[in-house]
This record gives structure tokens, C-alpha cells and sequence, in this order.
């Protein structure tokens, strides 16, 4: 019979947390992914802990006023900017230190750059395994243009007594932030927002809601959404969107990327991937897209000489596929749209046998379908990810038993002066057998 001992086991030895104080002369190594400034201090009682700090850029020397401290990391706001970094830039924006939307907006483009790279680089490392080798072949394409890039706006509103709120809301709150212009945003959607505030305050007072705003060829189109269930379009009903040499066209309660010129980037990208997936054999081979939505990303397969299947879970979003594929000169039989609900863990109907499959999930991930990605018998596998975190935890899953490896990585600089980046993956089918 075991012996029972009365003596307490050692106690882990814990770092005492720090009670919130400021901290002098903390060095910016970085950006985070949310667009706070990082520091990790060499001494004293936070040595070796991560710091946030928002509004710093890499490069600043600053005193924090420390507001959280935790076991293993901490968070303050800066108290003192002992000496700026050479990376500060000078910031347009009259709202950007409340508005939530540009967080990067003080750093220069090189700095946004490398903390793009830093970031993609370090999640590839870490969650994929990816050797030093294969993380220098990562392809990062920056947005031509810094301002005035956005052809679609998402405000948020609210009609009061005393006038009306349109803007964004606040960093890390629920507070709106009233926004006179969007220094992001095309100069067409900027001419309009005069003219939305006085159809906001034609409403009954206490009103709230969502704006979408799209800018295109025939001019800017928009929805008034609010929150008891009306909706109030204006302007064209559908507006032609260039993407470098695509185009498409869509209605503002559509997806529609933000960033006109990158979405070309991403689309010229997925082309040639998509022509060099087929093989020498392939006559006239199937490709199978999910989360098509309205077939954005379907008009660089078609160009590619792809028949498609996409699978949609929005309903809403066939009118907008069926016009692309129209314009495109597309015949039904290459180009079939299913809305179908992916979260099951497969499209349905049944597709054709894939030699191809591209996914743009939403945030969320494509998690529930990944599993039968992996096992559909495609020699390809184009993924398209908004969220590096969810994306990433989905390549795992695809490259878990080694049927499949990441062959090309690029990340793609959608929306300047905010840590969010598209990436895209090319993964193709290994040639061993699938380990066990």
C-alpha cells in the first residue's frame, strides 16, 4: 500500500505582477497585429514581458503609464515620447487618434512594411513550421495607393435630437465617432457624405443603423440599413468595379473587396496559380470554389480556363454571380452557383471531381469543410485567407497527414496603415502517400 506523505508540494514560484506605475524609457520593437506598439523591457519588474502600447511606433523611446499587468504581459499608454522613431510619419487624419480604423496610420509605409512581413513570417514559423528557406520566398505586394484607396465604406449611424452621428466606432469601444471625411476613402464617397447626413436626418429621431457606401463607374451607390429592419437604397443600383484588368459589377448590399487595385493584385495572383494547376492532361478540368459569393475571385478562373462549381451560403449573393458570369460571356454549363450551407463539412450538391478547390472564407475560417478539402482527391488547393489566425489553423488541418504541402505564400497589403493583410495559399498535393 502506497504511502500518503502530509507534506505540501513546492509551490510554483510565480513573478510578482507589477501594480500599474510607469515605465521609463521603453524601446518600440514592433507593431502587434492589432495595431498596438510592442516593447519588452530588459529590467526591472516587467524584464522580459511583452508591452503594448497604442500609438507608438517601432522605433520610439517612450515613457508608459501602465494601466494592466499581468503574468506575462502588460499594457499602458505613452506618458512621454522621450525621442520619436525616424519611422513617424506625419498623420492626415483628423480623427485617427480616436477613430479605430488606421492604427498604423503614424508610421511610414517602409515601417508598415516589415511588420506586415515580421507578422506573416512569424505565424508561418510558428503555426506551419515553415522552414527559413521557404519564409524567404514569401511574396508580400503593398497597395499602390496610401489614401484614397477605398471603394467601399461601412459607416455606422445614429440619428439624435439634436443631429446625426455618421462615422466609425472608437478604438477598442462601442463610442462613434463622428467622421467629417475618411482619408482612406475615394474622394467620390467623401462628395456623398453630405448628402447621406441629410437623408440620416429626414429619420425619426433615436434612429440607428449601417451605411454602405460603393464607388464605381456610373457614380457612388448606397443602403441605409437600420436597425428595426428598413432598408433605403440610393443612387445607382449597381455600380462596374475596376480590379486592375477585371472588372465586375455589383450592388452595395454585395461583398465587395475594399481595395480596388490590391483585389486586381489578388486576382492576377490566383490566375496564374490557377494556369499552373492544370496539368499537361487537363482538357477542360473542374475547379471547385466555396465561399464564392458573387464570383469575384471566379472571374480569374474562368480567365485560367477553369469550369467552376461555387458554393455560397448567402442566397442574396446569386443575382451578383449570375450577372459576372453574364458579363464574362460565361456559359451556365462552366460556371454553376449553389447556395449552400459549407458549415455541414461539404458543399451539397456534390461537385464534379475537383483537380482544383479555392476558398475565400469569411474571419471565421473554413474549419467544418477542411477536412473533406483534404480528402477530395484535388491536386491543388488555392486558399484565400482575411484572418491569418483562423487561415492558418485551416492550412494546418489541410497539411496535417502530409498529403498536402504549402508551396506559396503572398500576403497582400489590403487595407494601409492597419495591421489586417490578405494572404493567399498555394498548396499542392505531395506525391508520397498520405502518412499515417
Amino acid at each position: 500500500m502506497a504511502r500518503h506523505s502530509n507534506k505540501r508540494p513546492a509551490r510554483r514560484e510565480r513573478r510578482p505582477k507589477a501594480s500599474p506605475t510607469t515605465l521609463l524609457g521603453l524601446e518600440i520593437l514592433r507593431w502587434a497585429h492589432g495595431g498596438e506598439g510592442v516593447g519588452i523591457p530588459s529590467d526591472g519588474p516587467l524584464a522580459g514581458r511583452v508591452v503594448f502600447v497604442p500609438d507608438a511606433v517601432p522605433g520610439d523611446v517612450v515613457d508608459v503609464a501602465l494601466s494592466e499587468a499581468k503574468e506575462r504581459w502588460a499594457r499602458g499608454h505613452i506618458a512621454r515620447l522621450i525621442r520619436p522613431s525616424p519611422e513617424r510619419a506625419e498623420v492626415p487624419c483628423s480623427v485617427q487618434d480616436r477613430c479605430g480604423g488606421c492604427p498604423w496610420m503614424a508610421g511610414s509605409a517602409t515601417a508598415q512594411a516589415a511588420s506586415r512581413r515580421s507578422i506573416l513570417v512569424g505565424e508561418l514559423k510558428k503555426r506551419l513550421a515553415m522552414s527559413d528557406v521557404a519564409l524567404r520566398q514569401v511574396t508580400m505586394l503593398e497597395s499602390p495607393d496610401r489614401l484614397g484607396y477605398r471603394q467601399r465604406l461601412k459607416l455606422t449611424f445614429e440619428r439624435r435630437s439634436d443631429g446625426v452621428l455618421l462615422g466609425f466606432l472608437g478604438k477598442k469601444s462601442h463610442v462613434l465617432v463622428d467622421v467629417p471625411r475618411c482619408e482612406v476613402a475615394d474622394e467620390r464617397l467623401n462628395e456623398v457624405l453630405p448628402d447621406v447626413r441629410l437623408r440620416l436626418a429626414e429619420l425619426a429621431a433615436a434612429s440607428q443603423g449601417r451605411v454602405t457606401l460603393l464607388a464605381g463607374d456610373e457614380g457612388v451607390a448606397g443602403v441605409i440599413e437600420t436597425r428595426d429592419g428598413r432598408v433605403l437604397p440610393f443612387g445607382p443600383d449597381r455600380v462596374r468595379l475596376p480590379f486592375g484588368s477585371y472588372a465586375q459589377s455589383l450592388s452595395p448590399r454585395a461583398f465587395a473587396q475594399a481595395n480596388g487595385k490590391v483585389t486586381g493584385q489578388l486576382l492576377a495572383t490566383l490566375e496564374g496559380w490557377a494556369a499552373t494547376a492544370r496539368g499537361a492532361d487537363d482538357t477542360d478540368p473542374w475547379a471547385v470554389e466555396l465561399f464564392a459569393g458573387a464570383g469575384t475571385l471566379t472571374l480569374a478562373l474562368w480567365r485560367a480556363g477553369w469550369r467552376v462549381v461555387a458554393y455560397e451560403v448567402a442566397e442574396a449573393a446569386r443575382p451578383g454571380f449570375e450577372s459576372t458570369r453574364e458579363a464574362a460571356a460565361i456559359p451556365v454549363e462552366r460556371g454553376q452557383w449553389h447556395a449552400a450551407d459549407l458549415a455541414i463539412g461539404m458543399p451539397w450538391p456534390a461537385p464534379p471531381p475537383p483537380a482544383l478547390i479555392v476558398l475565400d472564407p469569411p474571419r471565421t475560417g473554413a474549419a467544418e469543410v477542411m477536412p473533406w478539402v483534404r480528402a477530395s482527391g484535388a491536386r491543388c488547393v488555392i486558399y484565400v485567407s482575411c484572418d491569418l489566425a483562423t487561415g492558418l489553423r485551416d492550412l494546418a488541418t489541410l497539411t496535417c497527414d502530409g498529403r498536402f504541402e504549402v508551396s506559396s505564400v503572398v500576403g497582400l497589403d489590403m487595407f494601409p496603415h492597419a495591421g489586417h493583410q490578405e494572404v493567399m495559399f498555394f498548396v499542392r498535393a505531395c506525391d508520397q502517400s498520405p502518412s499515417a
